[in-house]
């Protein structure tokens, strides 16, 4: 066995098994996997956007890097910033987009920087599979030809993004040979000159260009003085279990944490129970309240400090809609695990001139702007969700995961994490079993759960909404195990490959 990927699609997963059967060792596979999940999920992720992995290597030291999205100082009066609604069938949601909502991209330095430290093989053969699906064109699966089409007014807001997402002047979909040209030659020169021509060189002069004529607010000094942060991962014990996951400043791995720490010593029975959901639902109740009062304002390095003895007794006393985010989870065959979170927001339909990218729409997101669109001071790095967790147990990854959906990144998170240790279940059935999420006063729960447990819950939480099927507003779980078991997440197409 020389590993196991799980991806957010069948294309992504395959991109990076094939650097495992090359000999590439789990960061190799995870940079082939995440440059080529641009072409295969193109409205998930750019290398223009931002994310987080968390890197457990045999012998050394597990490490996250940060190399989300930074705040450019606020330099245009008025911005080209605007407002776009997409129809989600049941619902309307505004975006804002334009060239104004762009923050200071990190994957193609994140992503390069892990390749540098952590890779065996050459970067020409780790970007061979993002280049060909670039230059020869993929076919979108079902799924993310719909999520393109979700975004249809931003993939068509400008001329650069209507040229590669409706090159005839019809959106790509699952029947389209969609090609990239522009993105192949790209990444040819990102093998040639590495990170310096995106942060220093020419496309840095083309991202500067762009801003200064439509009203943007990136300069080229902003991304030359971009860096890629390394942090020690917040690590807490869960049934005798070491969980790693995303630290402070970001508040994802501390909910995740404070969630657990809840559920920890609490007999939840069985899968389904009533005990399982009424006190995982008020778990995550009191998790929110620990969010309101606690993290929204700035997190402390310290996590134990605010796990306060007034939650526990409270919790013994009380008994975005689509989240354009992708992940991928790979094991090698030497044990190192690699779990990465990325994403472009929604994009803010325009592309960097000759490259075929689309940069980010992260000063739009209201999720990661809660006070209000420009508030943030210049050169913090935004507040982020994404949560890469791995569960070690007795040194060797037990579980590695992550999951997409924004503020239901947690939820996903916990559920599966659950589902594995506390319930027993292996790893397919514990991705594709039902979730709960609670969020403001309100239970969201997919089918599957026994009626008569659902009344229970109903007489404490009024406003319970009822899932019909699995949703992908539950997130998109891709997991992978040190038995070379994995699962893809159904809810978003995801996609899971052994490679012996």
């Amino acid at each position: 066995m020389k590993g196991i990927i799980a991806a957010g699609d069948r294309l992504t997963a395959k991109a990076g098994a094939g650097v495992l059967r090359k000999g590439g060792n789990a960061f190799d596979a995870v940079v082939a996997a995440v440059f080529a999940s641009y072409m295969a999920e193109p409205a998930l992720t750019s290398p223009a956007g931002g994310g987080f992995l968390l890197a457990f290597e045999q012998g050394k030291t597990p490490v996250v890097y940060d190399f989300f999205v930074d705040v450019p100082p606020y330099r245009e009066e008025e911005p080209d910033f605007f407002k776009i609604t997409v129809d989600f069938g049941d619902a309307l949601q505004d975006f804002h987009i334009g060239c104004g909502a762009v923050a200071v991209p990190g994957n193609v330095a994140g992503l390069l920087r892990v390749h540098k430290e952590k890779g065996i093989l050459p970067l020409e053969e780790v970007l061979k599979p993002a280049i060909k699906y670039a230059t020869e064109g993929v076919n979108l699966s079902i799924l993310q030809a719909s999520f393109v089409k979700l975004l249809a007014p931003i993939f068509t807001a400008t001329e650069g993004s209507r040229r590669i997402f409706a090159p005839d002047g019809r959106l790509i979909d699952d029947k389209t040979v969609f090609k990239n040209h522009q993105y192949g030659e790209f990444l040819k020169l990102l093998i040639d000159k590495g990170q310096w021509v995106f942060y220093e060189g020419e496309v840095a002069d083309r991202i500067e260009e762009l801003s200064v004529r439509y009203h943007g607010h990136i300069r080229k000094k902003d991304l030359e003085r971009y860096k890629v942060v390394e942090r020690k991962p917040l690590s807490f014990k869960f049934k005798d279990l070491d969980v790693l996951t995303n630290p402070p400043p970001f508040p994802g791995g501390i909910l995740i944490a404070f969630t657990l720490k809840l559920l920890e010593n609490e007999e939840l029975v069985s899968f389904g129970s009533k005990e399982h959901l009424l006190k995982l639902v008020k778990a995550m109740e009191e998790t929110q309240v620990f969010r309101e009062q606690f993290v929204d304002d700035g997190i402390s390095e310290d996590f134990y400090g605010f796990l306060k003895e007034e939650f526990l007794s409270e919790y013994k006393k009380k008994v975005n809609r689509f989240g354009n985010t992708t992940h991928v989870s790979v094991i090698d065959k030497e044990g190192n695990a690699a779990s990465i979170t990325t994403t472009n927001g929604e994009g803010s339909g325009y592309i960097i001139p000759e490259t075929g990218i689309m940069l980010n729409n992260m000063l739009g997101e209201e999720d990661l702007n809660p006070k209000g669109f420009f508030k943030w001071p210049p050169y913090i790095r935004l507040p982020s969700m994404m949560s890469p967790t791995i569960v070690v147990e007795n040194g060797e990854p037990k579980l590695v995961l992550g999951s997409a959906g924004s503020n239901k990144i947690r939820s996903a998170i916990v559920n599966v994490i659950l589902n594995c240790v506390v319930f027993g279940m292996d790893i397919k059935s514990a991705v594709d079993s039902p979730r709960i999420h609670y969020e403001k006063g309100t239970v969201f729960i997919e089918p599957g759960f026994e009626g008569k447990v659902l009344e229970e819950l109903r007489k404490i939480y009024k406003d319970l909404v009822e899932f019909s099927s699995l949703n992908l507003f539950f997130g998109g779980v891709q997991a992978v195990n040190s038995s070379f078991q994995g699962a893809g997440d159904p809810r978003r197409g995801g996609y899971c490959i052994k490679v012996f």
